[in-house]
């Protein structure tokens, strides 16, 4: 009886942080957009020096596709077509920054909460455990903050 009850309480906390677990990326759509910066519309744009991404005014280099990966992550790709998506940058600065490499070179799996088009999502490298994706200045960064930041406009 003992362990029924053993067993019967695991459940319930696998069930209960089942429950807990947020929003996934298959809120967005698989789709193309521009991702903006709540605060100052700009958005987000790639990098490949040490500083990593930015944020500048909004244009064609500027256009993103998010693919979703089946496992409620999804990878933020240029939409150009090169294979290089938004990831962790190997410099290890602090607070960390992203940047644009190969896809799957560097962790460049993302966790959306929110939907697209409409208030402002969170967006997290992995499922938060690496950061948050954050501005300092017009800087890119991962913060151990999440908070709703980003405005997925789809294009096309």
């Amino acid at each position: 009886m003992r362990m029924r009850s053993i067993l019967s309480l695991a459940v319930s906390a696998v069930a209960a942080t089942a429950l807990a677990t947020p929003a996934q990326a298959a809120d967005a759509a698989n789709g193309v957009y521009f991702i903006r910066d709540v605060r100052t519309n700009e958005c987000l744009a790639g990098g490949e020096g040490p500083l990593g991404g930015h944020i500048e005014p909004c244009n064609p280099g500027t256009v993103w596709e998010i693919r979703n990966q089946g496992n409620g992550l999804a990878q933020i790709r240029e939409a150009r077509g090169e294979n290089r998506c938004l990831a962790l940058s190997p410099v290890r600065i602090y607070p960390p920054a992203v940047w644009v490499d190969e896809c799957g070179r560097q962790p460049d799996q993302w966790t959306i909460q929110g939907r697209d088009g409409e208030a402002p999502v969170v967006i997290s490298l992995g499922r938060g455990e690496l950061g948050h994706l954050a501005t300092e200045g017009s800087r890119v960064i991962l913060s151990p903050e999440g908070r709703p930041q980003w405005i997925l406009e789809r294009l096309g």
